[in-house]
Order: structure tokens, then C-alpha cells, then sequence
């Protein structure tokens, strides 16, 4: 492994046993191969050492005089985060139930007396090395956890089983829930999910689990996960399989709350579609909206009226207070504009002080003549603003479909010019367009 996690340093190794001898033998055998060590003659002494310093091994005497070396060893386990691995040396007289005691302790190995130096030497790299890849593989998952918790996206790691076994904190704050609440659960007891326009949460988010034939990634641009309070929020999502020589071994399930993108998405959606001074449909929309309208009034055999209306006397409102005053009349005009309606008919802004108004509910072109004359009452009577009283006006021209145009681009040309019309007939009135000429001022065609 990377020597960044552990340096090339001789080995440290603790001695512990009550035999003089056998603690010099052992020094001796060590030092030869190279190892650094240190003794203690009993199990207090043990204890004293390892809480000096640190050591990558034990070798330790089962029977000793005060601690015997279970004793030691259960010590060393529950004492320290990261315990040596301990080695004990037994007589041949030491009984099974001892051995069994100290394995039980947490030692993980035993070598009898006498001791055959060839068979330590090759115990003590086994242990060391074994004990060496532990740490590694702790280290560099505590490594990748720490990535994990550190990602923006949920992440959710399922076993073989289909059960969770792990969560990062951003998938548990998505869910409004503890670890404990989720590990150790059936992925589709925490996971239900629906896709957009259904209700039902019970599509299987990794059917690679249930459906061998096919273990394929899983991916969702677009679903809905529910929260331990059964309120449901918007995710991109994906699962994919581990496949281990050619097995199943579990899943990833990598999860995104794309709720500010939806409403971001949204916002950008309404900034391209609504006027952000009188929240009324804009040009951009009108120019969708009316040939859909003309399309169900062919359908349904309906008549369409499109009043085209420009305002009398506004630019020497904005010439005389400014524009500032110019944006807040326009804002009043608006509502009495809409005010004048159904819920079925709709006015627009086409930008300055143009707006339209798309009549779908009328049956007849006198109902049109009528809301035009409405709307020319409302905008006469006075626009009071920040203590400014101000008179406008309105001039609106109105064609008919299917009397006067067949499309969106002619109706809207022909409300224009009839809107012309009507202030070359002296403005504040409505006037309908006619191919034959203009209509008398306020009158409907006969």
C-alpha cells in the first residue's frame, strides 16, 4: 500500500512476559530482524508502555503473576481506538479454556513454548502485515466517507440483499431523517419513488435487483421522492448496479432535490412568457396564445374577437413625471384591463403602452364592441399616482376571426390598423376593421 499512510520504519514490538529468559531470547530474535522493542515484565507494566507509547505489536505471556495476559489483552482491546494485535506465547501445559479466553479477549494468534523461532518469524508478518492492511482499508474508508459526506448529492449505498448500508448527511437531510432511521432498511421502504404526472410512489428505483436479465444503470431526470413526513420533493436520480465477477453485489443510488433548479426553471420560464411591470402575458406569449385560440375556435366552430388597444395621452405622462409615474399607470391600466374580463379571455402587454385583449368567451362581435367600449370608460376616468392625477384615454381597433382574417399574423394586423383607424376618427373610441374602409366611429358593421 502507500507508504503515505505508513512511513518505512521498523516495526515497534512489546514484550510482555515474567521469564527474564524468554523476554531476552525474544529481544535478541527481534532486534535481529529488525524490529524496534521494548519489555514489561508484567501486565501492569504492559499497560504503562502502551499508554506511553504506540505500538504496531504485542507478544504476550498467557500465564503471568497479578494480570494474567486475557486480562491484558481485553484491556488492550477496549482501551485503545486502533489496538495492537496481540500475539500470546503459551506453555504446553496451558489449558484450551485459557487459550479459548484469550482469543475471546481479542488476541489473534497464539505460539506455544518452546518457542520455534522460524514459525514466530513468519507469525509476526503475517500479524503485522495483516494488521497493516487493516488500517489501510479503515483509513481510506474514512477517506471516501468523508468525500461522500462532503457531496453535494444524496448518496445511498445498497448491499447485495437490497438493504441500505450507508446514507451521506445530505441524502438523510433530504429525507428529514436520522442514520438510524434508514440503514438497515429495504431500499424500497425508504426509496418510493414516482416519475412526473403520476401519484403512485411504488416504481422500483433498481430493478437490476428483481430483473437479472437486465442489470442496466437507472437514471431519472425527472422524479418525486417522499420524505418521512409523506411530503414529496422533486430529485434527479439515478441507481447503479456493483457487479462483481459477473455477480450482483449491491447498488449506488446517487440522488439531486432539483427543486431551486425547477423554480429557477420556472422563474426563467415566467420572465420569458409574463411582463415584469404588470404581470400580464407578454408579446412573446400572445404570439403562442392566439394561434392556438384560432385553432380551437375552427375546431369548435367559434367566433374570436382581438381588440388591439393603445393608449391617448400617456407620453406627455411620461414626458411631464417621468417614467417612474409613466410604470405605475401602466400597472393600474392593467388591472382595470383585466377587470373588464372573463375567466376565459385574456389580456396581454405587447410592450410601451400596447395591449391586447383576446375575447373567447363572446358569441357574437357586438360583445366585443361592448367590452371596448368598457375598457375605454375604465382608462377615462382618473389614474391617481404618488399625488398626481392623470387622464389618458384609450384608442382600440378590433378584428373578428373568421370575418376578417383566417390566421394569427393577419388578426393581429388587421386589429392594428382598425386601431389607427380609431384615432384618425379622434381617438378615446373603438373601431372595427373593414376591407371596404373604415367603420363609423364607434358603430358595429351591419
Amino acid at each position: 500500500m502507500s507508504a503515505s499512510f505508513f512511513p518505512e520504519i521498523s516495526p515497534r514490538i512489546l514484550i510482555v512476559d515474567d521469564d527474564e529468559v524468554i523476554r531476552i531470547l525474544l529481544r535478541q530474535f527481534l532486534e535481529s530482524e529488525q524490529y524496534t522493542v521494548d519489555e514489561a515484565v508484567d501486565g501492569y507494566g504492559a499497560l504503562d508502555c502502551l499508554g506511553k507509547k504506540t505500538y504496531d505489536m504485542v507478544i504476550l505471556d498467557i500465564a503471568m503473576p497479578g494480570i494474567d495476559g486475557p486480562t491484558v489483552c481485553e484491556n488492550i482491546a477496549t482501551s485503545f481506538v486502533n489496538p495492537p494485535p496481540v500475539l500470546m506465547i503459551t506453555a504446553v501445559d496451558d489449558d484450551e479454556a485459557t487459550i479459548d479466553r484469550s482469543f475471546s479477549a481479542g488476541a489473534v494468534d497464539y505460539i506455544r513454548k518452546p518457542i520455534r523461532w522460524p514459525v514466530l518469524k513468519n507469525r509476526i508478518r503475517y500479524i503485522l502485515g495483516s494488521h497493516r492492511s487493516k488500517i489501510e482499508q479503515e483509513l481510506l474508508s474514512k477517506k471516501y466517507e468523508m468525500i461522500l459526506d462532503a457531496a453535494a448529492n444524496g448518496i445511498c449505498g445498497v448491499n447485495a440483499e437490497g438493504i441500505i448500508s450507508y446514507i451521506n448527511p445530505v441524502g438523510l437531510k433530504m429525507f428529514e431523517c436520522e442514520e438510524s432511521e434508514v440503514t438497515g432498511r429495504q431500499y424500497m421502504s425508504i426509496f418510493r419513488l414516482s416519475t412526473p404526472g403520476s401519484d403512485d410512489f411504488s416504481v422500483d428505483c433498481c430493478p437490476f435487483f428483481h430483473d437479472t436479465e437486465n442489470v442496466s444503470p437507472v437514471h431519472f431526470d425527472e422524479a418525486h421522492l417522499i420524505r418521512s413526513d409523506e411530503t414529496s420533493f422533486p430529485v434527479e436520480f439515478s441507481a447503479t448496479p456493483i457487479i462483481q465477477r459477473g455477480k450482483l453485489r449491491g447498488g449506488v443510488l446517487v440522488f439531486q432535490d432539483i427543486t431551486e433548479r425547477q423554480e429557477a426553471a420556472e422563474l426563467i420560464r415566467y420572465m420569458a412568457n409574463y411582463d415584469t411591470l404588470t404581470n400580464l402575458p407578454n408579446r412573446n406569449y400572445f404570439r403562442r396564445r392566439l394561434p392556438q385560440a384560432i385553432s380551437l375556435a375552427k375546431r369548435y366552430d367559434r367566433l374570436l374577437c382581438l381588440l388591439f388597444i393603445d393608449l391617448d395621452r400617456f407620453k406627455p405622462i411620461n414626458d411631464t413625471y417621468g417614467h417612474g409615474i409613466g410604470d405605475l399607470v401602466l400597472v393600474q391600466v392593467a388591472e382595470r384591463l383585466r377587470s373588464t374580463l372573463r375567466s376565459s379571455d385574456s389580456v396581454c402587454r405587447l410592450g410601451g403602452d400596447e395591449f391586447v385583449i383576446l375575447l373567447e368567451s363572446t358569441e357574437t362581435a357586438e360583445g366585443a364592441s361592448h367590452v371596448a367600449q368598457k375598457a375605454i370608460e375604465l382608462l377615462n376616468e382618473p389614474i391617481e399616482v404618488e399625488n398626481h392625477i392623470c387622464y389618458i384615454g384609450a384608442s382600440i381597433g378590433i378584428s373578428v376571426f373568421p370575418e376578417d382574417c383566417q390566421n394569427a399574423e393577419t388578426m393581429l394586423r388587421h386589429a392594428d390598423i382598425a386601431m389607427y383607424q380609431a384615432k384618425k376618427n379622434g381617438r378615446n373610441c373603438w373601431c372595427f376593421y373593414d376591407e371596404k374602409g373604415p367603420v363609423e366611429k364607434g358603430k358595429i358593421r351591419s
